[in-house]
C-alpha cells in the first residue's frame, strides 16, 4: 500500500488540486475554529484550508511522498 502512495504522490501537481474538498468546506463553515485533526490528509490541501480559517490543525497521512516532493 505504501508503493501505491509513494507513486500516486511522485507526480508534482497535486493529485486532487489545491482547492478543499467541497463537502469538507461546508461543514466548516458553521463550526467556530478549534481544534481539528485530519488523518489521511493527503497533499493537504483541507488542512490548509482549515488552517487558513483559524483552525489549530494536526495532519498526517500514511504516505510520505508528498512531503518529499514539498522539499525539492
Amino acid at each position: 500500500m505504501q508503493q501505491f502512495w509513494k507513486e500516486r504522490y511522485r507526480q508534482q501537481e497535486m493529485v486532487y488540486g489545491s482547492e478543499p474538498n467541497v463537502f469538507f468546506k461546508e461543514q466548516l463553515q458553521g463550526l467556530a475554529p478549534g481544534k481539528i485533526l485530519l488523518p489521511a490528509a493527503g497533499e493537504g490541501r483541507n488542512a490548509v484550508y482549515a488552517a487558513s480559517q483559524g483552525w489549530d490543525v494536526l495532519a498526517f497521512d500514511y504516505s510520505t511522498a508528498w512531503l518529499a516532493r514539498r522539499k525539492r
